[in-house]
């Protein structure tokens, strides 16, 4: 089943980032793999979902959700 990260898409804002990256998380444990596992493929989908020109973009988005700078 495809992964609520993966209908982001750059214009995405950081709420619908924060909720689609913990629904992602939520629903990979639910199918039984490992929370660790699930938090780096939710974070990766989004990151390649939130993508903008050079890729630099989504990290920030996804960064700046985590409370990084």
């Amino acid at each position: 089943m495809p992964l609520p990260t993966e209908s982001l898409n750059p214009s995405s804002t950081k709420e619908q980032i924060d909720a689609a990256i913990s629904a992602s998380i939520a629903q990979c444990v639910r199918e039984g793999k490992d929370q660790a596992q699930c938090q780096a493929i939710a974070f990766s989908t989004a990151k390649k979902a939130t993508r903008q020109g050079s890729g630099s973009e989504g990290g920030r988005q996804i960064r700046a959700g985590l409370g990084d700078s």
